[in-house]
């Protein structure tokens, strides 16, 4: 006979499932922002203010060099450093400096910085909770 296999509980299965789901968003947060349309990233509004950021660099180009590129983040109030927008670009397979940027890889480009600074923003906001409920526990408990 066999002794008794004692029964296993996760302590905290809510916030295991969160942070695993983040780590899975966050881990192929590139391959969608790839392959998804823009219509289904942008609203319709969002991708005409794209268009405009965009054509107001490229001079009537249907693509902008990288200055250009780092130009219209600018004027969008995006501010990604070098080694930023060089995994930016490699993600969404514009591997060489020289590449010109169409408009999708721009929007693509930016979609990738806003789902970032989204993750940032939740990764702080779930940080300061985390701490919040630790003083709380100190104050409590002492």
């Amino acid at each position: 006979m066999l002794p008794p296999i004692p029964e296993l509980k996760l302590a905290d299965p809510t916030t295991l499932l969160e942070k695993a789901m983040e780590r899975t968003k966050r881990v192929r947060s590139h391959f969608r922002v790839q392959y998804i349309p823009l219509e289904e990233m942008f609203t319709s509004q969002e991708l005409m203010d794209l268009r405009t950021a965009f054509e107001a660099v490229s001079m009537g180009e249907d693509h902008v060099n990288r200055e250009a590129l780092q130009v219209s983040f600018s004027n969008l109030g995006i501010f990604p450093s070098e080694e930023m927008l060089d995994d930016l670009l490699t993600s969404i397979g514009k591997l060489q400096t020289d590449d010109l940027i169409t408009f999708e890889v721009f929007a693509r480009c930016v979609a990738l910085l806003l789902e970032e600074n989204a993750e940032k923003a939740v990764s702080t906001s779930s940080q300061q909770n985390e701490d919040q409920e630790g003083d709380e526990m100190i104050d409590e408990y002492g």
